[in-house]
């Protein structure tokens, strides 16, 4: 497809697409991951799609592509705005609308041989990077639908795609049959028929257009997205760097917007529509939201920060107090202020982490310009660099990863180790126990 700004989209190169089937290389990428046990949300944004009987949706969330041309892929429907006027589009018939009980509707329409359909964004009106982000959706299965819930990179007008990266949270085409959705990511290297995804099938006999609403989500964190349908304490596909081709390029660390919409295949992929097709299909979606973490850390607390893996504590070495002192981990000790930690927000979800004895703060060596994976952590005075700020990440099990805002990189304790006084480090985030931390609060 083209996105609204006038770029190739991946979703809609279906002939390099004709291939989904889970090998045994995508198995080991599935469901592997620990269920986000007890996890808290705040909601970030959302649709609710409340609106009057046959209103447009709510202008300030939503824009759309419009117009044919087959989107890079020979579909066959032409995209209109809702109530446009624009021939084949039928102000009298719109294919986007809200209808009154809480739904929002968007409408394939058969006119004599003509598809006309929707497809909607917030590209211009909001970007997400990171959080849980999901719709409640009910969809109508026939030959050449191709509904789609999905995320395009924001930076797409100015890299292209695939260099901007696609995540496709869900989407619907004739092969799966009616119990199956599937979920994929597109990227430099790996897009297309290489693109990284798994299908879903839901169980019990579930069907993708069944009395109940379906779910379709994924938990996106630095480094790591983990796709659900209906639970999101049981991610059914998840993928890190380390599943990608070597040689290839992560491009999922940054602002994404939402896509939704409603293709009508022209073959490939997709399918194609067949006497069987009906004149009209339709997606029914409850909500869009986007939720974050919520954190339960107290700015006025002291904290212990232990590694998940070593067990071991986040230590300011020797007991120091001058600039340049060592944070490494040790064996942790009871009520020792050299080990205690107080987290102060900055903006946008950074912090700054102050020991209780020096009052100097985790510090990446080399200022803000160290982007290096390996560069060590020091204790230095507060500065308000960016080399000094911390985004605390929930694991989900209780955990956190610690990201650097001046590098993207996770607070790390080298090659994993057990041992004491190993001086900590940042390095590219790859979702291990030796990245992941346990806060506990001190007296």
């Amino acid at each position: 497809m083209i996105d609204s700004s006038g770029i190739t989209s991946s979703k809609r190169f279906s002939a390099m697409r004709a291939l989904y089937t889970v090998s045994s290389t995508l198995a080991l990428l599935i469901a592997t991951s620990a269920p986000l046990h007890a996890q808290t949300w705040t909601l970030q944004w959302s649709d609710e799609f409340n609106g009057a009987a046959g209103a447009a949706p709510d202008s300030t969330k939503w824009t759309y592509d419009t117009g044919g041309g087959g989107w890079g892929n020979g579909e066959l429907e032409t995209y209109c705005s809702p109530y446009s006027r624009t021939a084949p589009c039928d102000p009298n018939s719109s294919n986007i609308y809200q209808d009154g009980s809480g739904n929002l509707i968007i409408k394939a329409i058969n006119n004599g041989g003509t598809w006309t359909s929707g497809r909607m964004n917030t590209s211009g009106k909001e970007a997400f990077q990171y959080g849980r982000i999901e719709a409640r959706m009910k969809l109508q299965v026939a030959d050449g639908f191709w509904p789609a819930f999905w995320m395009l990179g924001n930076n797409i007008g100015s890299v292209g795609w695939p260099a901007s990266g696609e995540q496709d949270i869900m989407e619907w085409v004739q092969s799966y049959g009616p119990n199956k959705t599937s979920s994929t990511v597109h990227g430099p290297g790996y897009s297309g028929a290489n693109g990284i995804g798994s299908q879903f099938t839901f169980p019990n006999g579930g069907r993708v257009d069944d009395a109940s609403y379906h779910t379709y989500g994924v938990i996106w964190t630095q480094n790591m997205m983990q796709f659900y349908r209906d639970n999101p304490e049981q991610p059914y596909f998840t993928i890190t760097p380390s599943n990608i081709p070597a040689g290839t390029q992560w491009v999922f660390n940054q602002p994404f917007y939402l896509l939704l919409n409603l293709a009508i295949g022209g073959g490939g992929f997709p399918g194609t529509t067949d006497g069987s097709t009906p004149s009209t299909g339709t997606i029914l979606v409850d909500y869009v939201r986007v939720y974050q973490p919520g954190s339960t850390i107290d700015s006025s607390a002291w904290y212990t920060v232990s590694n998940q893996n070593s067990g071991a504590c986040v230590d300011a070495a020797s007991w120091g107090t001058a600039n340049g002192t060592i944070a490494q981990q040790w064996s942790c000790g009871g009520s020792q202020y050299n080990q205690e930690w107080q987290l102060t927000p900055t903006d946008s979800g950074y912090y700054t982490i102050t020991n209780r004895n020096a009052a100097l703060v985790w510090d990446v060596t080399g200022g803000p310009s160290a982007t290096a994976s390996g560069a060590l952590i020091q204790l230095w005075g507060s500065g308000g660099g960016t080399n000094q700020q911390w985004m605390p990440v929930s694991n989900g099990n209780g955990t956190y990863k610690f990201v650097a805002r001046n590098s993207g990189l996770c607070l790390d304790v080298p090659s994993a180790s057990t041992a004491n006084g190993v001086q900590l480090q940042q390095y590219t985030c790859n979702g291990t126990a030796a990245q992941s931390f346990i806060l506990t609060q001190q007296p």
